[in-house]
């Protein structure tokens, strides 16, 4: 169980020019400035483009959706059937703990469940403009302890983008920090898996790539904290810096990054916790891409790392 499996793909070089368009499209909105605003003006944007976003139930026929209050928050179940399906996958969205899902959040959710055969849930988990980040983690870790009750050990899995990457790695990080009460996730896809860095290495390397960047400045993974915390002192370090904490039970874990992207700095931290863990894990890093490019799986190169994905967490 503790060999580890490392598969390091840079193929593709020469970019789709969807994905060079999406590159530039990125640079051209200045998404990275508003990552690098002062605290107080950054928290004002987002509190405006949360007005617009937040749990949305679904319309459409293509799948059954039911929604689920949890610890006071909505989580919407995404079936492809009326009935159970075998294995579920608890899916999180990214935003930097801070900014909520939007309904285009919908079509990977779909997309994943009636590709992988699996339940789907989503939560709107609470966020850190107004809650410490352990009543996020109090929130989602119920969620999963739910869904082990409903589909059994072994047959639930997490995945998520940036934080919510983040989240997908803390529910096992978390179990552990309990004492195990549940079975671990089956697998577990952490996609630019969001981090705070916590030792100078890290720093050094998610610096470096800072320029690469068009999405994310690294100011803003030092300035997350405050946010994270609410206020907190008594937060544990693996919410704050999730390589910090303990996968150990995991049946596997798979990351997904740009190569150019500030977050690729905080890899070797996490494949040394999967080390230390004795769970097998993979790497895919592409040049050229932006953050969680394959949760936009419409050009090539991001539906061909979808199509992994889906592969993994479709597995037995």
């Amino acid at each position: 169980h503790g060999a580890k499996i490392k598969s390091l793909s840079k193929e593709g070089i020469y970019m789709s020019i969807a994905a060079t368009l999406l590159r530039g499209a990125y640079k051209a909105l200045g998404t990275k400035k508003l990552f690098a605003l002062p605290e107080d003006e950054l928290l004002r944007v987002i509190e405006k483009q949360n007005r617009n976003r937040g749990f949305f139930m679904p319309t459409d026929h293509k799948a059954h959706y039911e929604k689920r209050v949890i610890n006071g928050f909505p989580c919407l179940i995404a079936r492809e059937k009326p009935e159970l399906a075998k294995r579920a996958i608890l899916f999180f969205f990214g935003g930097g703990m801070m900014i909520g899902p939007d309904k285009g959040d919908i079509g990977v959710i779909r997309k994943l469940c009636l590709e992988t055969g699996s339940d789907v849930w989503f939560p709107c988990y609470p966020l850190c403009t107004d809650h410490c980040i352990t009543e996020t983690y109090d929130m989602v870790f119920e969620c999963y302890r739910q869904m082990v009750g409903i589909y059994g050990g072994g047959n639930v899995s997490t995945c998520g983008f940036s934080s919510g990457g983040a989240l997908a790695l803390g529910i096992a990080a978390h179990n552990s920090a309990l004492g195990s009460p549940l079975p671990q996730p089956r697998h577990i896809v952490a996609v630019s898996p969001g981090e705070v860095p916590w030792n100078d290495e890290e720093k050094a390397r998610m610096k470096a790539l800072n320029e690469t960047d068009p999405a994310i400045d690294y100011a803003f993974m030092v300035s997350v904290e405050k946010f994270m915390r609410h206020g907190s002192e008594n937060v544990p370090d693996y919410m704050i810096s999730g390589s910090r904490g303990d996968f150990s039970g995991v049946g596997d874990i798979h990351f997904v990054y740009s190569s150019d992207e500030v977050l690729y700095g905080a890899f070797p931290d996490f494949a040394a916790a999967c080390e230390r863990s004795g769970v097998p894990y993979t790497v895919t890093a592409r040049p050229g891409m932006v953050h969680c490019y394959c949760m936009l799986p419409y050009f090539r190169e991001a539906k061909e790392d979808f199509s992994k994905i889906v592969e993994i967490l479709g597995r037995e």
